[in-house]
C-alpha cells in the first residue's frame, strides 16, 4: 500500500508538471495523457514492478499494434534504440511499445521528466511514422 501511495503522488506530480492529466486506470497502474510539443498527445503508463531485490518504475506508451502492421522495420527500431537516452522498443501484448524502467529509489521528479517526455514523444513519433494517424 505504501509503494501505491508514493506512486501516486510521483505521476500525480509529474502530470502536474507537465500539464498533462492523471487518471488512476487501477489499483497497480496509472494514466498520464501528455501534451507535446507539437500539440498531439501521447498516453503514457505508470506502474512499478519488482525485478529481484530493485523496486522499479516502469512508464510504457504504445506505438502500434504489431497485427495491423505487419511490415514494421525491425532494424529501424533497434538503430533509434541507440539514440534513446532512458528508453528502449519493446513487445508488449502484441503492442510495438515504448519502455523505460528507473530504480525508484534513485527517481526524482525532475529525472522523471526527461523520462516521460522521452517515452511519450518516441512512442508518438513512431506511431505517426508507422500509422500514419495519431490513436494512443
Amino acid at each position: 500500500m505504501e509503494h501505491n501511495v508514493k506512486r501516486k503522488e510521483y505521476f500525480v506530480k509529474l502530470a502536474e508538471r507537465l500539464d498533462g492529466t492523471y487518471i488512476e486506470y487501477t489499483d497497480e497502474i496509472c494514466i498520464i495523457s501528455l501534451r507535446l510539443p507539437d500539440g498531439r498527445s501521447q498516453s503514457v503508463r505508470g506502474f512499478f514492478k519488482q525485478r529481484g531485490q530493485d523496486l522499479m518504475l516502469m512508464l510504457m506508451s504504445k506505438v502500434c499494434f504489431l497485427d495491423e502492421y505487419p511490415n514494421v522495420d525491425f532494424r529501424a527500431l533497434i538503430e533509434e534504440n541507440n539514440h534513446l537516452h532512458f528508453s528502449k522498443f519493446v513487445i508488449h501484448h502484441d503492442y510495438l511499445e515504448v519502455l523505460a524502467d528507473v530504480h525508484f529509489s534513485d527517481v526524482t521528479i525532475e529525472f522523471l521528466e526527461h523520462v516521460a517526455l522521452e517515452v511519450a514523444q518516441t512512442a508518438d513519433d513512431w506511431e505517426y511514422k508507422i500509422t500514419g494517424q495519431d490513436i494512443h
